[in-house]
């Protein structure tokens, strides 16, 4: 005779296995590129988020090529809140990792670092601390003890312009009823981004399975 745990179990695993999606997504291509997940996927709102995030890192990519900034720059905008499909506490350093195999190493730099940066004004860009930190911070907030470290760090390195002009184009990058496209990137992408033969989810990196996390967000397991 089959036992009352026994049973709750398999009842448990049945009812999930018939549960409907908690956010119906997009079927996705066998071998999606990173403009299927940014289409399919993260143009479409996010749970515990205010506004799409590709919707956002377009805007911030948008501002960044107006004003001229180079490719790298450009790609890091384009990608840097990617790490919220993922997570959002530490979305810098998650959006990193996600990234590191498919960019050169001064863009997951960028999108690791404008975390800590965002909290610490720059007048020598134009970059003052935002209003919108205040609002959700407090006026008299001061960041974790490891934020303020990475900040220091970054402060003097090599790099720290492209993540500081990352901070400035995503201060500005809110516009709600903005309508962005990814076709303007397109050729950036194709030059900087090391898309996979098998598809993003699919190639055997240590971050594929973020990625597929990500391409089908309702598994059971």
């Amino acid at each position: 005779m089959e036992s009352g745990q026994s049973a709750d179990l398999k009842a448990l695993g049945a009812r999930m296995a018939r549960a409907e999606p908690a956010e119906p997504v997009a079927a996705m291509p066998d071998k999606p590129t990173l403009a299927d997940i940014y289409r399919l996927r993260l143009l479409r709102p996010i749970k515990s988020l205010p506004f799409p995030p590709a919707k956002h890192m377009i805007q911030c990519a948008t501002l960044a090529m107006r004003a001229g900034a180079d490719e790298q720059t450009v790609l890091a905008c384009l990608l840097h809140d990617i790490g919220f499909a993922v997570m959002r506490p530490d979305h810098g350093w998650w959006g990193a990792q996600l990234i590191e195999p498919y960019v050169s190493p001064e863009v997951s730099w960028a999108v690791r670092y404008h975390q800590a940066l965002r909290f610490y004004a720059d007048e020598s860009v134009g970059y003052a601390y935002p209003e919108m930190y205040v609002q959700m911070f407090g006026q008299d907030y001061r960041p974790p003890a490891y934020i303020e470290a990475a900040y220091r760090y970054a402060r003097n390195h090599r790099w720290y312009m492209g993540a500081r002009l990352l901070t400035l184009y995503d201060d500005y990058g809110f516009d709600r009823s903005a309508e962005p496209s990814m076709e303007p990137f397109l050729d950036v992408i194709g030059r900087h981004f090391r898309q996979p033969e098998e598809g993003l989810g699919y190639d055997g990196t240590p971050v594929a399975h973020m990625w597929r996390s990500i391409i089908d967000p309702n598994k059971p397991l």
